[in-house]
């Protein structure tokens, strides 16, 4: 599968990608798209970043993209110039808050060298923008996965498997866990009934949303709710 990795080294290293090495002076943070596995020392990390974490970013980024560019060379590291705080900073922010850290280095690495990383970036984005699109707009509706792939023109096979292939997750597996995000959020955000939130979340059937939610929170949505702050009549209203 098609991914960015962010590589953070500490010391002098060696990444090795497809039978191929390259030479890493010092403590560095190097950008990498491709198939391939970069593989480190003991002191140097690789976080792999999929099609379907960058797609959510990329649409609060595009306003830092440079226009025009050259192409995205695949499998061969990029050496992007950064101070000790800013590698710090990286994999601090990787232990804490993973989606933290990927804004945090894309955004500096489009500073830095904004042409190549806008490269990547659009390589890794552009093939999947419109099916990403459609899904993410739709993703509230009661719709199993043959409708998705019945809009797009696609078998559903050959659109499980693109999805898949790309994302990471199967269609049904991110559909769900997006229904349920959004249903916790209005649950803890909102005083409408949960049979409300069920149906408002994409779920047609109470109980299957009941089941589900339990399943992936390890908690009901009563539970949510009694443990949510209490909101406030007039932020009620505007829902």
């Amino acid at each position: 599968m098609t991914c960015l990795h962010i590589i953070l080294t500490t010391e002098d290293d060696m990444v090795r990608v497809a039978g191929q090495s390259y030479p890493v002076l010092g403590p560095s943070l190097l950008l990498m798209a491709g198939t391939g596995t970069p593989e480190l020392s003991a002191t140097g990390r690789a976080y792999p970043v999929s099609a379907m974490e960058l797609q959510l970013v990329y649409r609060d980024m595009q306003q830092l993209l440079p226009g025009g560019g050259r192409g995205a060379m695949l499998d061969i590291p990029r050496n992007i110039p950064a101070e000790e705080g800013v590698l710090r900073a990286a994999g601090q922010l990787a232990e804490a808050d993973r989606c933290a850290m990927l804004r945090f280095v894309l955004s500096y690495c489009l500073a830095v060298d904004g042409e190549y990383c806008a490269a990547l970036l659009r390589y890794l984005v552009a093939a999947d923008l419109d099916l990403f699109d459609f899904i993410h707009r739709h993703r509230l509706q009661p719709w199993p996965v043959a409708r998705y792939a019945d809009a797009l023109g696609l078998p559903l096979r050959k659109f499980n498997q693109l999805f898949k292939e790309k994302y990471g997750v199967s269609a049904k597996h991110w559909l769900l866990a997006q229904r349920l995000e959004y249903a916790r959020g209005l649950l803890e955000t909102t005083t409408k009934k949960v049979i409300d939130v069920a149906l408002e979340s994409g779920f047609g059937n109470p109980a299957h949303f009941s089941d589900s939610f339990r399943r992936h929170f390890r908690m009901s949505p009563s539970d949510v709710r009694r443990e949510a702050p209490t909101v406030p009549l007039a932020a009620s209203l505007l829902f």
